[in-house]
């Protein structure tokens, strides 16, 4: 790996990868989600849903984001202060992020949540950019968390 720093071209490509994830998750465009991520991603939400972090295929993580979160109502994530790190083909961009999830319901609240960061390290690829490991940082939440269950039911 070469010890060079990123240009601005390459921080910027990193920024946008990261931010396009959850675009695309936003917008439902579910064939677009995999266009992010290399073939494998390691997943790490065990301050969410608990649980160890996990190597997962591509596409098993865009069927199972589209289950959990295509049914709601409405998902926005706010993705800021982008810090990048690394040189060479690896990179790392640590991201705050808000997450609301919306799902009018009769058990609850409709709405739950989440504050906290994303830990993401990406790999240069052919085609570009792409996130091989995500690690999603919780450090506050609010509101019906089962919303997301309730949006999977209706599934």
């Amino acid at each position: 790996m070469s010890q060079e720093r990123f240009d601005a071209d390459d921080r910027a490509a990193i920024v946008e990868t990261c931010t396009k994830m959850t675009y695309y998750i936003d917008e439902r465009r579910w064939a677009d989600l995999h266009t992010v991520f290399t073939e494998t991603i390691t997943l790490d939400y065990g301050d969410l849903f608990g649980g160890p972090p996990t190597d997962t295929p591509r596409a098993v993580y865009v069927k199972n984001a589209e289950r959990l979160l295509g049914n709601l109502d409405a998902t926005q994530h706010l993705v800021s202060g982008h810090l990048v790190s690394g040189s060479g083909d690896q990179a790392g961009c640590i991201s705050q992020v808000v997450a609301f999830h919306v799902k009018p319901n009769s058990s609850g609240g409709p709405m739950w949540t989440s504050g906290g960061q994303y830990d993401m390290r990406l790999q240069r690829c052919e085609d570009g950019w792409r996130i091989s490991a995500v690690r999603a940082v919780q450090r506050w939440c609010t509101g019906n968390r089962e919303v997301l269950r309730l949006g999977k039911l209706d599934a």
